[in-house]
Formats: C-alpha cells, sequence, structure tokens
C-alpha cells in the first residue's frame, strides 16, 4: 500500500520594529517549504535569526531554496545537510529542519538546532531514536523510521516552542500532549495545523512575540483516479483504452456520452440515466450509471464547469454542496492525489479548438484541467490515442 503525506503549513510573524519599517526593510519571516511527486514527499522549516532579522530573513530563504532544489534533483538528504551547513556564517543562529519521505514510507529526518519532530502513532507519542553529532559546530539530530497510515507529523518553528503565556511557557512535552490530543480523531493535516495555530494563539493571548511556522502532515492511502475522455480515432484501440480504463487503480471517471457508449458497448452493460437531482441538472448535462464506474458525465461542458468549480476551490470540502455532474467530477478529481487521463483525439468538427478541425477542444480543456490540479500538489499525467481523421 503506497501512502501519501497529506500536508498543510502556515507561517505568520509578530509586529515589525517601526524602526524597520522606516528604513524600508523586509518583514522579518521563517521560511517553510513542501513538496511531493510520485518518487518523494519534503517538509523544510527554516526559522528566521532573532538577533539579525534583515540578513536572517535573507539566510532563511536561502536555506530553504537550496534544500528544496537539490532535493528535486535527487540530492541524498544528508549530503543536502552537509552542504548547507558550512555556507551558514559563525555564530549565526539559523535553526533547520527537514524531513524526506521516499517511496511513502522510508522517512528520514535531520534538524540543525531545530526544535525535534513530533509523531504520533496509534494514539500515542513516538519518540524516535534520534542519532546526535555536532557538525560544523552545530547540533544536528539524525533519524531515519518508518511512517505508518495513520501517523500525524508536526514541525514547528522556534518561536512556536517558545510561546510564553499564562504564567507559563509551552515545552515540547506540552505541545507532544497537545498533538496527541488533537490525532485521536482522525483529523487531517489541515484541521491538525488549524488547530496547532489557535493553540499557540490562545497560548500566547493573542500576540506573537517571534515569527511562527507550522507545518501539520498525515500518512494515509494514496488515492488513485483514473479518467477516460473522448474516443480514440482508429477504432480498433477502443478496447486497449478501455481495458487500460478498467484496469486503473482506485476510482474510475468517464467523461463524454461517445466515450460512455463504447464502454458500455464493450462490457455489455447497460448505460442508464441518473434521477434527476433536487437542485436540477441546472447548467451541467445530466450524469449516468456505468456497472464498474464511479462517475460518468457529459464531456466538454462538464469538464469546463469542473475547472470552473476547482478555479475557486483549494480542496474538496471548499466546493459548493451540490449533486450536479460538474460538481461531483470537481469533488472527485480534488480528492484524489495521482490522476491518470486517458484522451482519444477523435475529432467532433463542432468542437474543434483549430481552424483546420484537427485538435479537439477536449484536449485543450483537459490540459488546461491537468495543469490546474498540478497547481494543486496532484500528480497528473495522461495518454493521447490521437491521429487527426474525424471519428463519426
Amino acid at each position: 500500500m503506497r501512502l501519501w503525506i497529506d500536508s498543510a503549513h502556515q507561517s505568520f510573524g509578530h509586529a515589525q520594529d517601526k524602526s524597520l519599517i522606516r528604513a524600508g526593510a523586509a518583514v522579518r519571516g521563517d521560511t517553510t517549504s513542501t513538496f511531493q511527486n510520485k518518487e518523494q514527499f519534503f517538509a523544510i522549516v527554516a526559522s528566521c535569526s532573532q538577533s539579525d532579522p534583515i540578513q536572517g530573513k535573507a539566510s532563511t530563504a536561502l536555506i530553504a531554496q537550496r534544500a528544496a532544489t537539490m532535493l528535486e534533483g535527487g540530492t541524498p538528504l544528508e549530503a543536502v545537510v552537509e552542504t548547507l551547513l558550512p555556507t551558514l556564517s559563525e555564530g549565526e543562529h539559523a535553526p533547520f529542519s527537514i524531513l524526506q519521505v521516499l517511496e511513502g514510507s522510508h522517512a528520514h529526518v535531520v534538524e540543525c538546532d531545530a526544535p525535534p519532530l513530533f509523531l504520533t502513532r496509534g494514539g500515542e507519542r513516538v519518540l524516535l531514536p534520534v542519532v546526535e553529532d555536532v557538525s560544523h559546530g552545530r547540533l544536528v539530530r539524525e533519524c531515519r523510521f518508518s511512517l505508518q497510515d495513520g501517523d500525524h507529523i508536526a514541525m514547528v518553528s522556534e518561536g512556536y516552542i517558545h510561546a510564553r503565556g499564562w504564567v507559563r511557557r509551552w515545552g515540547w512535552r506540552d505541545i507532544a500532549t497537545s498533538i496527541k490530543r488533537l490525532t485521536d480523531t482522525r483529523c487531517d493535516a489541515e484541521q491538525l495545523l488549524g488547530a496547532l495555530i489557535r493553540s499557540y494563539h490562545r497560548l500566547a493571548e493573542g500576540e506573537a512575540t517571534r515569527d511562527i511556522s507550522v507545518v501539520a502532515m498525515c500518512a494515509r492511502p494514496m488515492r488513485l483516479a483514473t479518467v477516460w475522455s473522448g474516443p480514440p480515432v482508429d477504432r480498433s484501440m477502443d478496447k486497449v483504452v478501455l481495458e487500460k480504463f478498467m484496469d486503473g487503480p482506485g476510482a474510475r471517471i468517464i467523461c463524454g456520452g461517445s466515450t460512455a457508449e463504447i464502454a458500455a458497448r464493450l462490457l455489455g452493460t447497460e448505460l442508464t440515466l441518473e434521477p434527476r437531482p433536487k437542485a436540477g441538472w441546472m447548467e451541467v448535462p445530466p450524469t449516468s450509471r456505468l456497472e464498474g464506474v464511479d462517475l460518468v458525465t457529459e464531456g466538454l461542458v462538464t469538464l469546463s464547469k469542473a475547472r470552473e468549480r476547482i478555479a475557486e476551490a483549494r480542496r474538496a470540502r471548499d466546493l459548493p454542496r451540490s449533486e450536479d455532474g460538474a460538481t461531483r467530477l470537481a469533488q472527485m478529481l480534488l480528492k484524489a492525489d495521482s490522476l491518470h487521463f486517458l484522451v482519444g483525439l477523435a475529432v467532433n468538427p463542432i468542437q474543434a479548438s483549430d481552424a483546420a478541425g484537427t485538435i479537439p477542444l477536449r484536449q485543450v480543456v483537459i490540459g488546461d484541467l491537468m495543469r490546474d490540479l498540478e497547481a494543486r500538489g496532484k500528480i497528473v499525467s495522461a495518454e493521447y490515442f490521437g491521429g487527426v481523421q474525424n471519428h463519426s
């Protein structure tokens, strides 16, 4: 079972010194970064130096940028850290932590002068067996461990640890206990992040005294979806595309009346219209039912309307509560982590995107939709079944 790291992060700073504002200096700030593709996930938290806020912000941003670039390029995490440490100015306090997860479960965390990572599993706090060392005059903790379904993880900046309120200081153990209580409900990353930020504000009595960064994560099974839209140009490829579609893991979605008819014919099953929803079909064409397929919608109009819905939402829970085909399609696309599109390039002359009638408008709309999904952190791939002759 391949795990997906659901993540959310937020950073905010305290009120800036008026003298810095008059001087036109940049606002202080920590830097956080997350990245996920088929090969890896990583999260970076770099805290800004409090002694020199202007230089500290630049140094923090550079640390995070260099680390992200090297990790995306395939550099091992230990090599990334060994490259970063010599670049830090002597005496500069610039704590950072990096978590990398390979193949969904092989986790490796390195913390340089930074707060320890928080991990809960099965309702219990997990104390990781870290190895400590001093490198280039800095305390470096390192640990490799295996992630499991349901694990919740949090990384915080120094400012979060140093929160003080209610005539007391909030320490690492207090935060770990709080995270344990929050994750007993199997909350997702967004919910965990929101709860941690609210907890900080309550403790700090509404005023941040240092820059704060939090990255919240949870491990869960990867959600997959396969989307088939459009007949292939060569009719002999119909069965090939159907087999790819039915063999695809996770949810199966068909967008297009002709495509659905091909699938129904080859599967030997009946394609039936779904009942009209209470609110009506509105501007979106009806949906259908087909055994073995999770959602069957009309093609171009529904795809375009689904893209409009996605443009106004960051997550599936942000979508309107509607049962029309475009909203249901948008929900399934946003809930999936990895999506594979099977795109037939048979051209309907009245739905061509070029004057020559050789490029189906469907291909353009799906291309735009794929870019929107990638911008939301989805892993997106596509296969095209093409040619230029019409498929009547």
